[in-house]
């Protein structure tokens, strides 16, 4: 069964607690490059990439909800840029962003291409 396209028309506001959902992963817009990710279980997660020499430390992100929702905001100049987030000290390549390639350590970067 082909479930309906959700819109601003067909929708009530009853039908859910937020007309507008968060989104997860990277979005561009005149403020900068925005990141957000969903870990509920995380006690930090970082960014490392070669926008800042692969340092986390200095790209932490932070904690906006208590659903787990996480969140930083970046002014990257136009470019391509590969990426990994830090949940936990554990580096995994940003589940909610498709864009990816194989780094040199046999596991996948995140790519982010800045307009």
């Amino acid at each position: 069964m082909k479930m309906p396209k959700l819109t601003k028309n067909n929708v009530r506001k009853t039908d859910f607690s937020m007309e507008v959902p968060d989104f997860y992963g990277v979005s561009q817009n005149r403020d900068g490059v925005t990141f957000s990710a969903l870990f509920p279980k995380a006690g930090t997660v970082r960014i490392a990439g070669d926008f800042n020499n692969w340092q986390p430390e200095q790209t932490p992100m932070h904690k906006i909800d208590e659903n787990g929702t996480w969140r930083t905001r970046l002014n990257l100049s136009p470019g391509t840029y590969r990426y990994r987030l830090v949940v936990d000290g554990q580096w995994q390549q940003d589940p909610f962003n498709e864009k990816s390639e194989p780094n040199p350590f046999g596991e996948l970067n995140s790519v982010l291409q800045v307009d």
